[in-house]
């Protein structure tokens, strides 16, 4: 009876793995979505324990991945003319994403984007381009934008740190209002920031921005409106488990993918081979 049973387990249990790879293997994010992966800073210094920092090498890896599994790169361009136009992505299309504006983008990550023939976007925070170590210069993004290597696009001027304290600790500048402001007020600050950072962009790279990631990817519906008003048409939210469909999408709350040490490069190409 023991032996019985067993046997009835084992099939059993053989039958969930094989279905459960069965159903691994044909998940994906879905035809005509928008699959976006995010960066932060890709390191040629040795390994850390910070998620936000990749080693060169794995990167490449995963561009190199991509690039053989026949992946279109996407420029931000072609996500404002497929949803004005009503159009669709090429086949598994991607936008490769980085935030912040480490100067590893360019020295780093460039020279791989031109070895396989990849385009990326970088989000840039005006406010620490040539005044943060280890930041970008304008030198630098305009050399980058020259390239058609990269979309320059905003993660605002001067709104992306953390409140250290007080009510709104953890939450973005961009996403709270100071105590005593106007909803007015604060509408006013934001859309000035934003506007302040589109026009550096476009002063240093003669291209006006199409999108913003917003900061700790933290929004609400006066950030939305300073956002439409000052002239953006994408917007960008945090880490998520799955992509932006063209049908249905919100293009002021486009998902993304974090990519972090840790992530398995082949499953996360074999989950975003959509089309």
């Amino acid at each position: 009876m023991k032996k019985h049973f067993l046997k009835i387990l084992i099939v059993l249990l053989a039958l969930i793995l094989i279905a459960g790879f069965y159903l691994y293997k044909i998940r994906t994010v879905g035809d005509n979505t928008v699959p976006v992966i995010t960066y932060h800073s890709i390191s040629d210094k040795n390994p850390t324990d910070n998620e936000y920092i990749i080693d060169v090498s794995t990167f490449e890896e995963m561009i190199r991945t991509l690039s053989e599994n026949d992946f279109h790169f996407l420029s931000t361009d072609e996500i404002v003319n497929a949803i004005e136009n009503n159009e669709k992505l090429p086949a598994n299309s991607i936008l490769i994403a980085f935030d912040d504006g480490y100067k590893d983008n360019f020295t780093n990550v460039l020279p791989i984007l031109e070895k396989y023939d990849a385009k990326a976007t970088v989000f840039v925070i005006g406010s620490y381009i040539g005044e943060v170590k280890n930041y970008l210069t304008w030198d630098q993004i305009q050399q980058m934008s020259d390239s058609d290597r990269f979309n320059i696009e905003s993660h605002s001027y001067n709104l992306h740190d953390l409140f250290l304290d007080g009510p709104h600790k953890g939450k973005t500048w961009l996403s709270e209002k100071l105590e005593g402001e106007t909803d007015e007020e604060y509408y006013a600050k934001v859309k000035n920031d934003l506007v302040w950072n589109n026009n550096l962009i476009y002063e240093h790279t003669s291209i006006f921005p199409n999108a913003i990631a917003y900061p700790g990817a933290m929004l609400n519906d006066t950030v939305l409106r300073a956002v439409k008003d000052s002239g953006l048409k994408l917007g960008f939210i945090g880490g998520n488990k799955s992509a932006s469909s063209l049908e249905d999408i919100d293009q002021y709350k486009i998902k993304r993918f974090h990519i972090k040490p840790s992530t398995n490069i082949e499953n996360t190409v074999r989950f975003l081979k959509h089309n």
